[in-house]
């Protein structure tokens, strides 16, 4: 066989040829697709050199474990093919777990729980098939399919799996591609914050109570350990409770308390009393039943 010479004026010798010609053809999957484009067997001989790399990259990265693990340099680029008017071009495009990944971070707005949480999976949920988790990934499932706008209240101890749960359930949701928008919100965290931007009198307080107002997939973590007052109730935890259930925007709350326990606590005068009823009546009408954890969720 005479060398072959690429269009980088590179000579490859007839023994490279015959290696790279032997990767591709017998990659059935390879193959099937450069057969799809038009390419006869032919094409593909006379044009191994570009085709050879898209090959091997289809073969190592088809048992991906994930971008943690992409030994690749650089770093999550393969090779692919297109054939137009008779004319072979080798193209370098980013892979798809890492497209995957990047469009599940943009969906994930606010990540309030450890970073190693972002590599939750449901399966990381001990007692899945106890009957109060059930019961939240039902109404999980049905939010997710809109068959219902039902929310959820979680509760439990401390260090119960409640936030682990919730952070597991905007995870699943965001690789998915469940929801267009999730946040999972500390809430004594975002609640101060919030607060702190509106005596600032900074009009980044309207943007941010619009951003927890539309979110598709709300979840307000801790709820009830926040700082309470009539300016947080009134301004804040009211302002997004209504709008979202206006608009059917899907909401987990977590809790150490009950709903009762939570709408008391807000409580400051007699006369607070109708909004703080209001937000009570919300909260029960929207989560139909409060959910007890009454074991650790992490394995």
């Amino acid at each position: 066989m005479e060398r072959l010479k690429v269009t980088e004026n590179i000579v490859i010798d007839s023994s490279t040829v015959k290696e790279m010609e032997d990767e591709v053809f017998s990659n059935l999957k390879a193959l099937k697709y450069l057969k799809t484009l038009g390419m006869s067997d032919e094409v593909i001989k006379d044009n191994i050199s570009k085709i050879y790399d898209f090959s091997v990259d289809m073969k190592n990265c088809k048992n991906c474990k994930g971008i943690k693990s992409c030994n690749k340099d650089p770093k999550y680029l393969v090779s692919s093919v297109t054939y137009k008017k008779g004319i072979v071009d080798r193209v370098i495009i980013p892979c798809r777990k890492y497209l995957e990944h990047t469009n599940f971070k943009t969906r994930l707005m606010v990540t309030d729980f450890p970073e190693d949480w972002l590599e939750n999976s449901l399966k990381d949920v001990a007692n899945m098939q106890s009957r109060p988790n059930l019961k939240i990934f039902k109404k999980y499932n049905d939010a997710a399919n809109h068959t219902s706008d039902g929310w959820i209240f979680m509760k439990g101890n401390i260090a119960g799996g409640k936030s682990f749960f919730a952070a597991s359930l905007c995870v699943d949701a965001a690789k998915n591609n469940l929801f267009d928008s999730i946040a999972f919100v500390n809430v004594p965290d975002r609640f101060k914050e919030l607060s702190d931007l509106a005596f600032t009198k900074n009009p980044k307080f309207a943007d941010e109570i619009a951003k927890y107002q539309s979110v598709d997939f709300l979840v307000l973590d801790d709820f009830g350990n926040e700082f309470k007052s009539d300016f947080v109730r009134d301004n804040i935890l009211y302002p997004i409770l209504a709008n979202r259930v206006k608009n059917k925007k899907f909401t987990i709350l977590t809790s150490n308390y009950d709903i009762d326990d939570c709408a008391l606590m807000y409580q400051t005068t007699n006369a607070s009393k109708p909004k703080i009823e209001q937000i009570k009546q919300m909260l029960k009408m929207m989560c139909k039943e409060e959910i007890t954890l009454l074991n650790p969720s992490i394995r």
